[in-house]
């Protein structure tokens, strides 16, 4: 061992580094593999930092007096070299791409002692594998999948074992822990298996005390079971151990050469891979690819009663450390005469300019015979175009997302409403006759199963609105994957933007946080991926909502910050930057205001204008606040939501209300103002979306027509959600006529909502009279809270004066603006009291950071 690494420290030295290139995507193939694919993982630290500053020269001669040392020269073979081969071989079997910890796991550690697949709904993608002598020696990794496109990585406990669960089961568990509660953990009752989780990962529960022992661990590692429960050995550093180099290379070539694998399905044959690209995408370039398959031992079957050979491509496309895009062709092709080649053509869109690790895998479905090729590309800036004679005699491909085929298919009904709350029938179109069983999942967690036609079910959503992702896996009756489609709820829609919502702007974060954005979405586009950073090192892509993860600030005061990178499927891209700890000279630039918007009046009732901030105190919880900012909002933008209660006692004041609102809309909105208008009966439906079209709204409310019961409380929350991400002056419209009949949403929540939502309500009771003190009450509160004024009204032609005092009272409020005194980490509602020594104030009662 001391003497194959005296040689390769020796090589590393004798050959001088000139012109250097770091990034492995520019070496030749047989380098790039060997650093970033298994073999590269065996070099100490040293050797790593030693070959990355060779040049390409020094590097091929490193790599072939690696490879050609035999660490065991007593023997005839090489077994460092066939160890190496079996190891990677052990590896590709279990995933497409080492970036997957378990294949990295399998060519360092070889097959572990058991395995075991932690399937129950509660965790994420779970695995525990175990390695050791003997099983009451051995030690339990936790493995696990963070998102949906994401390959497993190794949990550690800085992750917190928060990261495992599954957001809904997260939920449980944290409500169960908040409340104290007694008796069986809730994860344990939905998920037995949640005690080996415990156990593995040594925290019971969801915050548990560690137990500790060190000492039952020996000098040579063993475990003395008679000296007390262990779960201590699962410290990061001990946890990473098992990813890091052989300390005796000479043992690892050994073991490594002895691999037993799994029988061999069979190895395709192919002639290479050739890349063009011929022509722009939109904003990419489309990448087009051809693979020669030897036609010699293809399994060819019948197809429709032609034969036919069935090969399927899996690509994988990998950037900066991290899986950008996956994809998959089916082919269908005729037999060749003389078992000649078979060239394969298939398509990816990428981006001009940049550089990408493109790994393939050509399997024959008639033998599950494959191949498995790997090649860096550079995209150029304009097309190039090479490849037309060969491609013209290509078989076209068939492209298929995971697991879905065309004959044996599943669709996943888009929603018919914008917003959905609470609950959502979920409705799955399936084709062929293979699968037999669909699980639908919300945010990846299972929640109904259903094993016969119609495929439907109704899936439980949050009580607020959010971006959720519905998923329907369709089964075969051996339990494998055939297809699955996904819809994302409630996608804000908008100019294209992320903004970081979490950290809070000003605040000095330290420790574990969590960082959460926003996206808003273009219509007819959808999210590629989301990228978090900090100090502009890669933490975390996600590629589905919630778009949050945990993040580490870093230790020190020096300067520190997170930043989101928003990409679309075109290419386009957005970013966001928040200072987690920011320059002394920054600090004010960057400290998120408390906004307020507050009407006067006198004691008739008349609006006072021309006031000054002196005639201004505001209190947050009791404590006087400085203003930051005063002035007259005459000027500032408004966004007004217009809610309509299209029910069927409605019937008679629609075109009143009509009338009304189009006259009002006429007179208030400016060029910079936008309306939008939602009307409810059974459910909440949107009429027209967000608009500076004054009369596109107007045209759009006299299409109304009453039917239906009165789902009041979940249009409050529809046409609220409505107003996230808009600025300047939010104010909503709410008429009705009566109490809620329909709502899946309760008083209680709707109201929470709106406190929470900033903006200011006007709600209009329409013959709701003076004994009707439930409805009364409930509308008086909407307003009280939000600043705005309750309107109580006999017959729908008083709406022209009542929508004229709102115009009045919006263009006469006071903008008030304040950096509060509070503690940073104070939670919950903040009461707000705003007084003005001239003159009675309407504004909001509190408001949530």
């Amino acid at each position: 061992m001391r003497t194959a690494l005296a040689c390769a420290a020796l090589l590393l030295c004798a050959v001088p580094a000139v012109a250097v290139e770091a990034d492995p995507l520019f070496w030749p193939e047989e380098q790039r593999a060997f650093w970033q694919d298994g073999p590269g993982w065996l070099l100490t630290e040293e050797q790593r930092a030693a070959f990355l500053a060779l040049d390409e020269a020094g590097r091929a001669a490193f790599l072939q007096g690696f490879l050609d040392r035999d660490p065991i020269p007593e023997t005839a073979e090489n077994e460092l070299r066939e160890g190496i081969a079996r190891r990677l071989r052990l590896a590709a079997l279990e995933s497409g791409t080492p970036l997957d910890v378990r294949a990295r796991l399998l060519f360092l550690q070889g097959p572990p002692l058991a395995r075991e697949v932690i399937d129950c709904g509660v965790f994420k993608p779970l695995e525990l594998w175990s390695y050791g002598a003997t099983p009451e020696t051995a030690r339990p990794l936790v493995l696990y999948r963070p998102g949906a496109s994401e390959p497993f990585r190794l949990w550690v406990p800085l992750d917190s074992k928060k990261s495992l669960y599954t957001a809904e089961a997260l939920r449980w568990v944290e409500d169960f822990d908040e409340l104290r509660l007694r008796g069986k953990r809730i994860d344990r009752i939905y998920c037995p298996d949640a005690k080996k989780v415990d156990a593995a990962t040594g925290v019971v529960g969801l915050r548990g005390v560690v137990v500790a022992s060190i000492e039952k661990i020996g000098p040579d590692g063993t475990i003395d079971p008679s000296k007390g429960k262990d779960y201590y050995w699962a410290r990061p550093k001990n946890r990473a151990a098992f990813l890091g180099p052989p300390a005796d290379l000479a043992a690892w070539a050994r073991a490594a050469a002895a691999t037993r694998l799994p029988p061999a399905a069979g190895t395709l044959e192919v002639a290479g891979l050739d890349l063009d690209f011929p022509y722009r995408a939109g904003q990419r370039l489309m990448a087009r690819g051809i693979v020669a398959v030897h036609g010699t031992g293809l399994v060819a079957a019948e197809v429709e009663g032609t034969p036919r050979l069935r090969l399927r491509l899996e690509g994988l496309l990998e950037r900066d450390g991290q899986i950008f895009e996956t994809f998959r062709v089916r082919y269908r092709v005729p037999v060749p005469a003389g078992g000649a080649a078979v060239p394969l053509v298939f398509e990816a869109a990428l981006r001009p300019g940049q550089r990408f690790l493109l790994r393939l895998r050509v399997v024959d479905e008639g033998s599950e015979a494959q191949a498995v090729l790997a090649r860096s590309l550079a995209v150029p800036s304009d097309p190039v175009s090479r490849l037309g004679a060969l491609v013209e005699g290509a078989a076209p491909g068939e492209a298929l997302p995971p697991g879905l085929g065309r004959r044996d298919s599943l669709l996943l009904l888009p929603p018919v409403g914008e917003v959905l709350i609470g609950a959502w029938r979920a409705e799955a179109l399936v084709a062929g006759d293979r699968i037999q069983k669909v699980v639908f999942l919300v945010d990846g967690q299972p929640q109904l199963t259903r094993t016969l036609a119609p495929f439907s079910a109704e899936v439980r959503l949050d009580p607020f609105p959010r971006e959720q992702v519905v998923r329907a896996e369709g089964y075969d009756a051996n339990g494998e994957l055939v297809a699955a489609d996904q819809v994302v709820l409630n996608q804000a829609r908008g100019t294209f933007r992320v903004t970081l919502e979490e950290p809070r702007r000003g605040s000095r974060s330290t420790g574990r946080v969590t960082a959460r954005a926003d996206v808003v979405v273009p219509e007819e586009q959808s999210v590629a991926w989301v990228e978090f950073k900090v100090n502009d090192a890669p933490v975390a892509r996600l590629t589905e909502p919630p778009w949050q993860t945990p993040i580490d600030v870093p230790p020190g005061e020096d300067t520190a910050w997170v930043s989101v990178t928003a990409r679309l499927e075109d290419g386009a891209e957005t970013e966001d930057v928040r200072f987690l700890r920011a320059p002394a000279n920054l600090e004010e630039m960057d400290v998120d205001l408390v906004e307020l918007y507050a009407a006067v009046t006198d004691g008739s009732g008349r609006f006072l204008r021309g006031l000054e901030a002196k005639d201004f105190e505001v209190l947050e919880d009791g404590r006087p606040q400085t203003l930051a900012r005063f002035e007259m909002v005459e000027t500032f933008p408004i966004t007004l939501g217009f809610i309509v209660d299209t029910s069927t006692s409605m019937a008679d004041a629609l075109v009143e209300s009509q009338r009304a609102a189009a006259s009002l809309l006429s007179q208030l909105m400016t060029p910079q103002d936008r309306a939008f208008a939602v009307g409810f009966a059974r459910f909440p439906y949107v009429v027209i979306s967000p608009t500076d079209d004054a009369a596109g709204v107007a045209r759009a409310l006299e299409g109304l027509q009453a039917m239906g019961s009165t789902a009041y409380y979940d249009a409050l929350i529809t046409g609220l959600y409505y107003f996230r991400n808009t600025k300047g002056q939010r104010a909503m419209i709410v008429l009705t006529d009566g109490e809620d009949t329909a709502s899946r949403s309760s008083w209680e929540q709707a109201l929470e909502y709106t406190k929470r939502s900033g903006v200011v309500v006007y709600p209009i009771g329409l013959g709701v009279g003076v004994l009707s003190l439930s409805a009364r009450s409930k509308l008086e509160a909407l307003a009280e809270a939000t600043g705005g004024r309750a309107f109580f009204i006999r017959e729908a032609t008083e709406l022209g004066a009542v929508y004229s005092q709102i115009e009045d009272e919006l263009r006469s409020r006071y903008y008030l603006a304040f950096n509060s005194n509070r503690k940073e980490d104070a939670a919950g509602f903040r009461p707000i009291v705003v007084k003005a020594g001239k003159g009675k104030v309407r504004a909001a009662r509190g408001y949530y950071p």
